[in-house]
């Protein structure tokens, strides 16, 4: 209970959001996915999601955080929490430059915790109406740790980022994000595919499935995790153009 009570946070106070909603330029979305079986099969999985953007003028950032919980007979199985925050600034028509900060902490991942800071170069090539896509490359620093040896790595690294949206219509759309992290001690790489319908005015389903793959993991340990999540969101705020 104290794991789901954990996801629940990432999620704002319900009273909050009409204020935020009226704040403009923020906007953002507040998600909330529950699977319970019991019988032969006694199993939990809770998942939350929670994002902040803000859009003025040239200056644009975006917070993501979400937290996954699940269980099996009440063994845990898995346990993932996801912080991001980027912030950008358009300097020359499509071009614009970033800093980025990333914190995981996966207990049952090929990493246990990672943390990155990365700046770079990025260009809006699509603008929409119907397709928004945005590729990335920086630099930084990366902090790991392993999963089974605790062992701890830092070194400098590229970053590789891409992010297309294409609004199917008024009632549903379409998300892919990818993101490339490679330095010396590990190649770290996320796809996150995303499919949105819009159920009565701001609510919502998605689909998410999320696929992590990382170059140099401990012995026994898998390379890549995969994870999907059908949410139920409540989206907030005006959402520019």
């Amino acid at each position: 209970m104290q794991r789901i009570a954990a996801v629940c946070l990432t999620l704002p106070a319900l009273a909050l959001v009409p204020g935020v909603a009226n704040a403009v330029p923020w906007w953002g979305e507040a998600s909330l996915g529950v699977l319970s079986t019991s019988g032969n099969s006694e199993t939990t999985s809770v998942n939350g999601k929670f994002t902040l953007d803000y859009l003025n003028g040239p200056w644009r950032n975006a917070f993501l955080s979400q937290a996954l919980f699940a269980s099996d007979s009440g063994d845990t199985t898995s346990e993932r929490y996801l912080v991001t925050d980027k912030v950008d600034y358009t300097f020359f028509e499509q071009n614009y430059v970033f800093l980025a900060g990333d914190f995981e902490k996966d207990l049952f991942g090929g990493i246990r915790q990672r943390t990155s800071q990365t700046a770079g170069l990025g260009r809006h090539l699509l603008t929409g109406p119907k397709h928004l896509l945005d590729l990335e490359l920086g630099a930084g620093a990366r902090q790991q740790q392993e999963q089974d040896s605790r062992d701890k790595d830092s070194d400098l690294i590229g970053r590789f980022g891409a992010d297309y949206q294409y609004r199917i219509n008024d009632n549903s759309g379409f998300r892919e994000t990818v993101k490339v992290e490679s330095g010396e001690a590990n190649t770290f790489s996320q796809s996150v595919t995303e499919l949105k319908l819009y159920v009565i005015g701001n609510l919502f389903a998605s689909i998410i499935f999320t696929v992590q793959n990382n170059s140099q993991v401990d012995s026994g340990i898998k390379h890549t995790d995969s994870t999907t999540a059908l949410n139920f969101s409540y989206n907030f705020g005006k959402k520019p153009g």
